[in-house]
């Protein structure tokens, strides 16, 4: 406790990071586990760290964390609880937020009845269960999966340096005094940036603010860790390790300008005359596409680069959309480099692909859909009890052999055990890692042509 407590004051003094944590805390060195240029390694302890905040929210993209080590002595098995699609509205006056209403005759594709006691308290509903469910599995870390705020994220203009802190309020309310207690308390959320992070259907949301919260603000408790759109950690445990790939797919919800107004992060519609995040970009509307097309295209080389290079027991994609958009790349990647388990969100829902299940395309490689964790109001309609798949989080028990995936619903239920267990990679096929991001190109274009399932999310 006392080393975790050291850990965050330090983060808020991100330029005496290294230096100091090499000096205070002790610790067994692994390969890879290194601090600022120029410094000696850092001690692999429980604890993610940034380096020092960027001036930019992209300054970071790709960029590798010191290695992370839960060596806890005869403990062969660890537990990583998932959550997506969580941040509900908080509304003026209101003590708790609620879940944006998507199945509203506004939306007529989503229109279902209201549960009331469901629908109207899901995220705290789904953070109690996790709370009451820490105590035991005691899960190290938390997987983010996105879409952090509804409707349209931060309430702020992105473009911010990463060390200003914007307060709208929502850190405290909506994330910091929701999920806590015994076994969440101190367990840092490791995450990505969802479609509503980037306002939706406004890119000028201050989505950099999601990032720039890996650096603290008024309220934090310094567990927020997204310090850029895509980047990776490697976790050591006591006879195996992980390697986590966290990546940014929402180039799937940026379309042309003038296309689909309601649900499209670059429309021209709801970004103003001469929006633009600044130097970073996006730098207009007109820019907006291709922007997120460049940023895909880089990730795809970068990803194909450190999953080939990648010793690690367990490779893990984590993300916000699920492969079925972009379905071609992720059969690629999960082919020729054995990526055992993809976790997302988007999807309203709580799903899980078996490594065996006949329509599972991406199979033996396991995906985890874990969008109902109360943000918005689900898909489907909800049981009072819980006996259903509409909100909830999962339960990851990792090991050296398997990965057990406990499905748990907004009621407590355990709604399904899903096991993955390593895939070995093919053979390499004789391409470039450049040939692949211009071919990925092309099939998110053409996945935006013939109309991607589910735009709607």
């Amino acid at each position: 406790r006392a080393m975790v407590r050291r850990a965050r004051k330090l983060r808020h003094d991100a330029g005496a990071v290294a230096a100091a944590f090499v000096a205070t805390i002790a610790g067994s060195v692994v390969p890879g586990a290194m601090g600022q240029p120029g410094m000696p390694p850092l001690p692999c302890t429980e604890w993610f760290m940034a380096p020092a905040p960027p001036l930019h929210g992209t300054d970071l993209n790709g960029i590798a964390l010191p290695d992370v080590c839960f060596n806890r002595t005869g403990k062969t098995s660890f537990h990583v609880f998932v959550i997506g699609d969580w941040g509900g509205i908080l509304y003026k006056g209101a003590k708790f937020p609620v879940p944006a209403d998507k199945r509203s005759k506004r939306f007529p594709a989503f229109a279902r009845p209201f549960v009331t006691g469901v629908d109207d308290s899901a995220q705290q509903r789904v953070a109690e269960q996790m709370r009451l469910r820490a105590p035991a599995s005691q899960p190290d870390y938390i997987l983010n999966m996105g879409d952090n705020f509804y409707w349209g994220g931060v309430k702020a203009q992105c473009g911010a340096p990463s060390w200003q802190h914007i307060e709208t309020g929502q850190w405290q309310n909506i994330f910091e005094n929701v999920y806590k207690g015994p076994g969440i308390d101190g367990k840092q959320w490791l995450g990505v940036l969802g479609n509503h992070d980037y306002g939706g259907y406004m890119f000028t949301s201050a989505w950099d603010q999601a990032i720039a919260y890996t650096w603290g603000g008024l309220h934090s408790t310094g567990r927020w860790v997204t310090p850029a759109q895509y980047w990776q950690a490697k976790v050591h445990y006591s006879d195996f390790s992980v390697d986590y790939y966290f990546m940014d797919s929402n180039v799937f919800d940026a379309f042309p300008p003038d296309h689909d107004s309601g649900h499209n992060i670059c429309g021209v519609k709801h970004n103003m005359p001469g929006a633009s995040c600044g130097p970073m970009g996006p730098f207009s509307v007109q820019d907006c596409p291709g922007w997120f097309q460049r940023l895909w295209q880089a990730q795809v080389i970068w990803l194909e680069h450190n999953l080939q290079g990648s010793l690690a027991e367990w490779q893990i994609v984590v993300t916000h959309f699920p492969p079925t958009w972009g379905q071609e790349h992720w059969k690629n990647v999960t082919y020729r480099y054995g990526v055992d388990l993809i976790v997302t969100g988007h999807k309203h829902v709580q799903n899980v692909w078996s490594p065996t299940a006949a329509d599972n395309f991406l199979k033996p490689t396991g995906v985890v859909i874990s969008g109902g964790g109360g943000g918005i109001t689900s898909e489907g309609i909800p049981d009072k009890n819980g006996e259903d798949d509409q909100y909830g989080f999962v339960d990851l028990t990792l090991s050296k052999d398997s990965i057990l995936i406990d499905a748990i619903s907004h009621g407590g239920k355990l709604r399904s055990t899903t096991v993955v267990h390593p895939r070995p990679p093919a053979l390499p096929k004789q391409e470039t890692h450049n040939q692949h991001g211009r071919n990925e190109l092309n099939n998110v274009a053409e996945s935006k042509r013939s109309g991607t399932p589910e735009q709607q999310a």
